[in-house]
Formats: C-alpha cells, structure tokens, sequence
C-alpha cells in the first residue's frame, strides 16, 4: 500500500470510531441488501479500528467468521480488544498490507471500505478480492468522491482541507473522486456488472460534523511533509474549520459514497 495519507496510532483509531458510527447505518444496509447472513466466512480489507469488521461479526453469527486485515499494529490491538469486550469469539485481526494479501476461492464475503482511493491500482485489488470469494459469495465494496463534500456557507478552512486532502492523496498515488469511477473499475477487473448504490451523510451539529476537521488534522503531516502546504498555514485552517463545525447555524455535507456488490 502506499504511503498512507492519514496518521494512524490511537489518535487514528479514534478518529475511525466516530467515522464507523457516523457510516454505520448506510454500511449496516448494504450488508443486508447484498445479502450477509448467518454461517458465512467474511474478509474486511484495510479494517482500521475493526468497527465494521465487529459488526460483520454479528452478523454472521452463528456460525461464521470474519477476518479483519490492516497495516496498523496500534490499531488492531485495539480492535481486538474491543472484540473481546464485546463478547465476540467469530473474529480475528491480522497484521498485513493489502497489497502482499493474495488468497483464492475462500470467502464468502470479501469487503472494503474507504480503501481503494489509497491505492494507485484498485483493479488489481479488486481482481484478488474477487478470486478470493467463492461460488455464490460476494464482493462488496465502498468508497467516496469527495466532490461531493461541501459546506455552506463558505468557509476557508473547509476548502483548504478539500484542496489539500485531494493534492496529497493524488502525489501518494490515491484518488479522492474513485468512488464514480469503482463501477469502471469492477468491470474491468472481471466482475460482473454490480449492483451500485449511492449514500450521503449531512450534518449541521454534533460530533460527526467535525469529521473534515479531524481528517484534515489526521492528514497535516502528510500535506506538510509532501510541500503541499505550510505548517503555519495547516493550523490557521484548522483553527478556521474547527469554528465552523462548531457553529450550529452551519451545514456539512460529507462526500458521496459509492457502493457497490457482485455474487460469483
């Protein structure tokens, strides 16, 4: 995988909890309109924190099993605890990046979500993700465009971070508008023609409207490390969005996630 944009640790894993809970309902739909159920052996690529990979767990119990897969010690440790706070045996974390993973015909789910759009070749990963499911298993996948990402009214903060974010992911080989383009891209990985929905979060207060302000705090040392922008000039949009996500008269839109499901 390249080098990642976000900054992991516990700070990371922190960040992605308040992501899962705000995606939470979207995800949990996808799951039962693709067709997740009881007795099923799932994959969850670039798991992060693991909140999904715990949810698929549920899931799929009795009976089944979920491995979450990541690059991010700190962070599987703590999903793992979380898994064990939460009474779930189905599940296991491993340390590994997505790009050295390569099994065959052993799922019957194979799952990512907000990953592809870090990677300079999506559709070799898809192809690997759908060698690995099963006949009659699934391929699901999620991930954004953030053109769809907007604010009102206008805020400098908030379109430095939409300008900074798409700069950085582009130089470390990701694409922040891959969400339009995964209906493209399983198509030429071979996959049948998917199934393709299109969901959105909007928020005007509590703690999920600070997730552009979090994910450009996450992503500072990149922006200043690949010259994209000034330390200096980080903080000041930090300071700028952080106002204005606290502000209640303001309004955040999140970007566009595109999902999409195939059954071989």
């Amino acid at each position: 995988m390249e080098p990642y944009v976000i900054r992991g640790g516990k700070q990371g894993y922190e960040r992605l909890v308040l992501l899962a809970r705000d995606r939470r309902p979207d995800t949990v739909a996808l799951f039962s309109r693709a067709g997740v159920s009881p007795g099923m052996r799932c994959i969850d690529l670039g798991c992060g924190g693991g909140e999904v990979t715990l949810e698929i767990a549920k899931l799929v119990a009795p009976g089944g099993h979920v491995t979450g897969v990541d690059m991010d010690e700190i962070k599987l440790d703590l999903a793992r605890r979380a898994a064990a706070a939460r009474g779930l045996g189905n599940v296991e974390f491993r340390l590994l990046n997505v790009r050295d993973w390569d099994e065959r015909s052993r799922y019957d789910m194979a799952y990512c979500r907000f990953v592809l759009q870090h990677l300079s070749q999506p559709v070799d990963l898809l192809r690997r993700m759908w060698a690995a499911v099963r006949q009659r298993g699934l391929l699901v996948v999620e991930d954004a465009d953030f053109d769809g990402f907007c604010c009102h009214p206008s805020n400098e903060g908030f379109d430095f971070f939409l300008r900074t974010y798409s700069q950085v992911l582009q130089r470390r080989g990701g694409d922040d508008a891959i969400g339009r383009k995964l209906y493209g891209y399983f198509l030429a990985a071979g996959i049948p023609r998917p199934k393709v929905a299109l969901v959105q979060s909007l928020w005007t207060e509590g703690e999920e409207k600070t997730l552009a302000w979090s994910t450009l705090e996450a992503s500072a040392d990149a922006i200043v490390s690949e010259g994209v922008a000034s330390q200096d000039e980080v903080s000041e949009a930090l300071a700028t969005l952080q106002r204005f996500s606290a502000n209640p008269d303001t309004l955040i839109c999140g970007p566009r996630v595109f999902q999409l499901w195939s059954r071989r």
